[in-house]
């Protein structure tokens, strides 16, 4: 009786995989529709795994009609999950190949060598570097320790008032370590936003905000959702308002796969309709190591985002709904320590990618070309002359940076970002604006003392600190100035010791190029041998980031002129500062004390000082309609071409240390050759048989 039960038992699985119950098909290459060989397939609820064939070709049996997960994943190309699919024969499974991006092009480069991962060389822009000063809220966002406020979103305005939303909970014990006690029951936190719902708040002025409640709640228990809800952003979209956020799904383990959700309103103030499943998870391509429960232990790491998908930020851009998120790999590794950069344990291991659709709701489609940065812990992004704009501001070797992409997904570094908020939500206008720092003007950002087992989130506001203002134009000195090179002091000293940050001391500091780490109250003496009794322009070459900056210049204890120095936004892009009436000197040798008397602890950088007889100036006869030599295009690349110039001269080129780098004639109808320099800042002068001369500069690209 067994063996005929057997028999019959046997024949209905036959019959039942004769009936076509099995995931089977073809893989192919999308962009040539070649089959792809060695594909792992694996059928997730029933751990099943079988390769494709040298056709292309897999197939998985399987005893019932319950739907189910496939993953097909090969190196080289994008991760395949395809859920809720029932069995299926004959399928075409298309892999999209992997594209480098920009970024992971920079990446492969500083894995090269540690030197290249702690020195990506951060191009510094006026256009685009920026920083931010911070302050609190009152109302109800003022800072109380009883809450935890963190993670807002943007702001937008809309029906005459501001709206934000934020993660949200009441404030409790954190497990710390959390990895050390597991949160098994869900009841304590792991983190401060575990057990976290997303508030909503509006405000008339920016800075006094009312609470209206929660928007979006954690799911009953059994949803993806169910142990935590937080980190939102907001996009307001064709009169729909769409919320995304990170969920964690009980329970809080070191493991757990973080994932995305998405929630939409027909207004800011709701009520808020859910997804029912997220609308991004982590690649699934990684392997834990057996017997652990550390996140850093991995046999396989897998993709970039192969544990988690956080902090997500929606933007509409060219007709599409991009999804940036961090993402976070299974494994994480730290790299490249460098104590000298205060990074004794090496950067973590964190990047972005991003994910398109056509519609808000999804579905979403990861890039081929992710991941789309080195670094960046959170995600702030924002649309900006017809491209997009990031902010990198923690982890990776690209920290600090400002990046712009035409596509949205190949990132340049253009910019720094300095004090920088932590989780900006920047204010977004209605209108993009002109410039890039007209995304980042104003919005909210949160706090939080991590040292303390009681957590102390509030939510701050931010405001940007308005770029600096390029310095005034002045003519170059004139070939017969007095150079005077600062680093070659005589004497120094001040009243701040600036050695803890690397410092002298107290005094300036001499470079091969001049001086720095100079503060408020600090002086240096230069002997200095003044060839004639007569008034002399003073100019300074000079820079600084800092406000409130100025520069004294003193003979005998007399102050001969006191300047303001313009922030230029860095210590090293020199320029020239004149002040504004001649000063007169004595033949001799003096003593010349240089002093920073402005307010900030930290003042200046300088080069060198110009001292410019004006017995040398002199109206030139050679030019026509103007004193000043014009020159186009300024800045150049290939030659200059001087349009006001009346007949043939002689001219020489100078560096800004007044070297001679080459000379000529010119003429009206002889441009100036300059391809062959390098790019930078030069002195051309033109000289007549006569010795009338004229200078300029001119700006080499």
């Amino acid at each position: 009786m067994k063996f005929i039960l057997s028999l019959l038992l046997g024949f209905a699985l036959v019959q039942i995989n004769a009936q076509g119950l099995s995931y089977s098909g073809t893989v192919t290459d999308k962009s040539n529709n070649q089959p792809i060989s060695g594909a792992t397939v694996t059928l997730v609820e029933t751990n099943q795994v079988v390769s494709t064939n040298g056709s292309g070709t897999f197939s998985i049996n399987v005893s019932s009609n319950s739907a189910r997960t496939l993953q097909i994943n090969k190196e080289g190309y994008m991760f395949e999950d395809l859920r809720n699919l029932s069995p299926t024969a004959n399928q075409n499974i298309e892999l999209r190949p992997k594209i480098k991006s920009a970024a992971t092009i920079r990446w492969e480069n500083y894995l090269e060598n540690c030197n290249n991962y702690n020195n990506p060389n951060i191009p510094s822009d006026p256009v685009w570097n920026m920083r931010w000063t911070e302050q609190n809220f009152t109302g109800d966002l003022a800072p109380d320790t009883r809450f935890v406020r963190r993670d807002p979103t943007a702001v937008i305005e809309h029906d005459g008032k501001f709206h934000v939303w934020y993660t949200f909970k009441v404030a409790q014990e954190t497990i710390w370590p959390w990895w050390s006690e597991p949160n098994l029951d869900g009841s304590r936190d792991a983190f401060p936003w575990d057990n976290a719902d997303l508030m909503y708040a509006t405000s008339t002025d920016g800075f006094n905000w009312e609470e209206q409640g929660v928007a979006v709640a954690r799911g009953s228990r059994g949803n993806y959702d169910d142990q935590s809800v937080f980190t939102p952003e907001i996009l307001a979209h064709d009169g729909k308002f769409y919320l995304v956020y990170q969920t964690v799904q009980f329970p809080y383990i070191e493991r757990v796969k973080n994932t995305i959700g998405i929630a939409v309103a027909d207004s800011p103030a709701g009520p808020w309709t859910k997804s029912a499943e997220p609308i991004l998870r982590p690649t699934d391509n990684g392997k834990w190591t057996d017997g652990f429960t550390s996140r850093l232990r991995a046999d396989i790491q897998g993709d970039f985002d192969s544990h988690k998908v956080h902090d997500p930020c929606l933007r509409f851009f060219n007709n599409k709904f991009y999804l940036y998120y961090k993402g976070e790999r299974m494994g994480e590794r730290r790299l490249c320590p460098d104590r000298s950069k205060g990074n004794p344990d090496g950067q973590r291991e964190i990047r972005w990618g991003v994910a398109i659709a056509d519609n808000p709701l999804g579905p979403y489609v990861k890039s081929e070309y992710n991941p789309i940065t080195t670094s960046g812990h959170e995600v702030a992004v924002w649309n900006y002359n017809g491209g997009i704009a990031i902010i990198q501001k923690l982890d990776g070797p690209e920290r600090g940076s400002i990046q712009f992409a035409q596509d949205g997904i190949n990132f340049e570094m253009v910019g720094r970002a300095t004090n920088t908020p932590e989780a900006l939500g920047m204010f977004r206008p209605e209108e993009e604006g002109d410039t890039p720092h007209d995304g980042v003007t104003w919005g909210l950002s949160h706090h939080y003392n991590w040292a303390q087992a009681r957590t102390t989130n509030f939510l701050a506001r931010f405001d940007i600190v308005a770029p600096p203002k390029p310095p005034e134009e002045v003519d170059p000195p004139t070939p017969q100035s007095l150079i005077i090179e600062v680093e070659n002091k005589t004497d120094t000293g001040g009243t701040f010791n600036d050695a803890t940050s690397g410092g002298p001391g107290f005094g300036v500091n001499s470079t091969t190029q001049g001086v720095n780490f100079v503060n408020s109250g600090d002086w240096f003496e230069v002997l200095v041998d003044i060839p004639n009794t007569e008034e002399y322009n003073l100019i300074y070459n000079i820079s600084t980031p800092s406000d409130n900056a100025q520069v004294q210049f003193i003979i005998a204890g007399e102050v001969l002129a006191s300047d303001p120095v313009n922030n230029n936004g860095e210590w090293d892009a020199y320029y020239l500062l004149k002040h504004e009436d001649p000063i007169s000197l004595t033949a001799g040798q003096h003593t010349i004390r240089i002093l920073a008397s402005g307010t900030n602890d930290w003042q200046w950088n300088m080069e060198k000082i110009y001292l410019e007889p004006l017995s040398s100036l002199s109206v030139s006869s050679f030019l026509e309609n103007s004193d000043e030599i014009k020159v186009y295009p300024n800045p150049s690349r290939d030659q200059l071409t001087i349009s006001n110039l009346k007949k043939e001269v002689g001219y020489k080129i100078l560096n800004l240390n007044g070297s001679t780098i080459e000379s000529g004639s010119a003429s009206p109808q002889n441009p100036i050759i300059v391809s062959h320099l390098s790019q930078g800042a030069y002195i051309l002068t033109l000289t007549d048989n006569s010795n009338e001369s004229s200078s300029t500069v001119f700006i080499k690209q």
